[in-house]
């Protein structure tokens, strides 16, 4: 029977100006490891995976070239460039890997550094059923909107119902052929490739997430990133 090749695109093209870090945020070391190096080897080890692929930003070539230095595996294939958006990235990322045969996808955000094997295998074995297949967590605070008065915040009314709302994660995990053909003709920028089968009305199944499948973001993300890579 014909093998059905699995890969991992991961997008990491972004310069992490939210995090206000020097470095970007998926290039920082914390002492024995890269960001995107504990990443990519979160998916080169699940057995699933056959090859990753990384979209970067043309200008971090050495950056990315020093956080891969200790990953010697044929799974990691060489790099491609990113765009001016996360949409035009991740095109770019199927562009170059279009040719090989791939059937399943996963699309990573590049600083999310803790994907858990459990989840990367659940979004791969969803696709068995489901056109499309992303962990998301629920929302435990109570939310308000929140309006500036004068230059100062405050809240103008309770928000919508927590108990309707998620927070989406990554790895979102596509069929091939289904999300190149649909990024090849979309021009629009979507902050999440999910939101394209939502239009499109896939069949959409969500798995569990975690709170600790957290995209680094904020100084804070980073804080907490940097404690979390002292067990790792």
């Amino acid at each position: 029977m014909e093998k059905k090749i699995t890969g991992a695109l991961i997008v990491a093209a972004g310069k992490g100006i939210r995090s206000k870090s020097i470095v970007p945020k998926q290039y920082l070391n914390f002492g024995h490891k890269y960001v995107l190096e504990k990443n990519i080897e979160n998916f080169i080890n699940e057995p699933l995976i056959d090859f990753v692929i990384v979209v970067i930003n043309e200008d971090h070539s050495e950056l990315y070239e020093k956080a891969i230095a200790k990953i010697n595996n044929p799974k990691l294939l060489p790099k491609c460039f990113g765009g001016k958006t996360r949409s035009q990235s991740v095109k770019n990322g199927l562009k170059a890997i279009s040719e090989i045969g791939c059937k399943k996808i996963l699309i990573q955000d590049g600083a999310r550094p803790f994907t858990s094997n459990e989840i990367i295998k659940n979004c791969i074995k969803g696709l068995d059923k489901f056109d499309v297949v992303f962990p998301a967590i629920k929302i435990p605070d109570t939310l308000y909107l929140e309006v500036k008065e004068n230059n100062q915040s405050t809240i103008d009314a309770l928000g919508l119902n927590r108990e309707s709302l998620i927070r989406a994660q990554t790895p979102q995990a596509f069929h091939f052929d289904y999300i190149y053909r649909t990024h090849m003709k979309c021009d629009e920028h979507h902050t999440d490739d999910v939101n394209l089968a939502l239009i499109d009305k896939k069949k959409i199944d969500i798995v569990s997430g975690s709170e600790y499948n957290f995209k680094i973001t904020t100084p804070e993300d980073i804080k907490i990133a940097e404690k979390i890579f002292v067990n790792v």
